[in-house]
């Protein structure tokens, strides 16, 4: 049954019953691997969305903060200011 859900989601270019069903990809030369951008240098143009500590919790505004700071990227605190917490130089996470 998943093999045929599978034919059916993946040509979908009988009966265009979707964006996806209306495109068609060129086969093309893979770019080499020394032309990619770094994924250190992607990363740094990351950012998240300004949200306060009143648009969402405490935890998920630290979660985004700290993941955003662990690969490099960048946090927006919104209006509400950063928690003193983040000014300690030793982080409790």
């Amino acid at each position: 049954m998943y093999k045929k859900f599978a034919a059916k989601i993946n040509d979908q270019s009988r009966d265009a019953l979707t964006l996806r069903g209306l495109f068609e990809f060129k086969k093309r030369i893979a770019v080499p691997i020394e032309e990619v951008e770094p994924a250190a240098d992607i990363m740094r143009r990351f950012a998240t969305g300004a949200m306060s500590f009143g648009s969402i919790s405490h935890e998920a505004h630290s979660t985004l903060a700290i993941a955003m700071n662990r690969i490099g990227a960048k946090s927006n605190s919104g209006e509400g200011g950063e928690d003193e917490m983040r000014f300690a130089r030793k982080r409790k996470w």
